[in-house]
């Protein structure tokens, strides 16, 4: 067992004093009133010439963006979306790799207040076709990698591609960065309830086909608390989360959840080798770092003597996707000199179950954590009821004792995500 940091705040008072009011107190809007995610994740920032984003190209060029430069590039994706007939609540697609393009897509999107479907890189044309069938996307903007596979997509929408200099326009595509160079860059955020959509996400599909995810803006409470309570993000830390933005875990937690606390991201457009993951952690001192065992195991088998030219430089590193075996857990402690913490989420409703790094308490290697506060998660038997200690059953929310809770359903499902005043996330726990 490991101790956090005396200076951190208890879990268990940290539970106990938890307000929903007080996470809308650390928004610029109101869920209630009017809320707008580009606002809360950008424009409110602007001004102070505040680092956003730190961008490192596949040929390793740095180039850093201050949230006033966002501001600019999403500003002219706003003007151009809405010059296209895109307007709230329309969807929007991006099918793009880690570049600031991206970013300025999303934020731009979110802007004039439509909503940014994600679509991962490494998707087939079948897979696309599904997912712009059932979000009826108004536009995709992509990349020439990525663009031959909308050839395949049936009654696929309107289609911006991105261009390096020298590569030629498919015919009927809007040439992506030039248009943004000529819109203005002066778009009025508009400004929606928190009911409204912002993403909508899918499932992988690991069991039938993806199902819509739809995410309303209310999510960002729990976003923001799962950065500082979980991740333990502070002000001063340089902040890398691996997971690609093309699913939940990069979407939520390396581009909305770091920018709506006011910290910068970081982008690596290449792909992911444990020695370009070394390379950058040295190279921009990552202090807090978050990823998949999966990518964790793949740092351990480059050995130690790779890792120790970081040893010391990490503060804190974060895992999500699968359950963190104790193995990871012992070698990063060794080699890596640097505390990781398992934390268990869903598409459906984000970070839930959390060893914290903002919390503290006592962690044990191999467990789940700690439910999020603002959570109340419980294991259900067959029937519905609560289990007590020891007993296995199916992980659920306690919906009415979950204000953080955002999740509703699925988009267009004609059986309900939540029974009797659960929602079921399908896996096997005990306490």
């Amino acid at each position: 067992m490991t101790d956090m940091p005396a200076a951190l705040p208890r879990y268990e008072d940290a539970v106990e004093r938890f307000r929903i009011e007080d996470e809308v107190a650390r928004l610029h809007g109101d869920p209630a009133t009017g809320i707008n995610a580009y606002v809360e994740c950008c424009g409110r920032y602007t001004g102070e010439n505040r680092l956003a984003l730190r961008a490192i190209s596949a040929g390793g060029e740095l180039r850093e963006y201050s949230f006033d430069d966002l501001a600019d590039m999403s500003g002219r994706v706003g003007t151009l979306l809405k010059s296209l007939g895109v307007g709230p609540g329309d969807v929007v697609a991006g099918m793009l790799p880690r570049i600031p393009e991206l970013v300025a897509l999303i934020l731009g999107t979110w802007r004039i207040g439509a909503v940014y479907q994600p679509l991962f890189t490494a998707f087939g044309p079948k897979a696309i076709e599904h997912r712009l069938g059932y979000s009826k996307a108004k536009l995709v903007v992509t990349n020439p990698a990525n663009r031959g596979k909308l050839d395949e997509v049936e009654n696929r929408p309107r289609i911006a591609t991105i261009l390096a200099p020298g590569e030629t326009l498919p015919e009927g595509d809007i040439d992506f960065r030039a248009a943004l160079a000529a819109a203005s860059p002066d778009c009025e955020p508009v400004m929606r309830k928190g009911s409204d959509l912002f993403m909508m996400m899918s499932t992988s599909g690991t069991t039938g086909h993806p199902k819509g995810v739809p995410v309303p803006l209310s999510a960002l409470l729990a976003f923001g608390a799962y950065m500082r309570d979980a991740i333990g993000l502070r002000p001063d830390d340089v902040f890398w989360n691996i997971a690609d933005p093309g699913w939940a875990y990069g979407l939520y937690y390396a581009i909305t959840g770091p920018l709506l606390l006011g910290i910068a991201t970081t982008f690596y457009e290449g792909a992911f080798n444990a020695k370009s993951t070394y390379d950058i952690i040295e190279r921009l001192g990552v202090t807090s770092l978050a990823g998949s065992p999966t990518a964790y195991r793949l740092l351990m088998a480059e050995g130690p003597e790779a890792a120790a030219r970081v040893k010391g430089k990490l503060r804190v590193v974060s895992s999500a996707g699968e359950p963190l075996n104790p193995e990871v857990i012992r070698w990063f402690d060794a080699h890596l000199a640097v505390p990781i913490h398992d934390h268990y989420g869903q598409t459906e409703n984000g970070m839930m179950v959390n060893n914290h790094h903002g919390l503290k308490h006592l962690v044990r290697a191999g467990s789940a954590g700690f439910a999020m506060p603002g959570y109340r998660m419980v294991v259900l038997d067959e029937a519905g009821n609560e289990l007590g200690p020891n007993q296995p059953g199916v992980l659920a929310v306690d919906i009415a004792n979950s204000p953080l809770r955002w999740f509703d359903g699925y988009h267009q499902a004609e059986t309900p995500a939540i029974a009797s005043g659960y929602y079921r996330t399908g896996d096997t726990v005990e306490y």
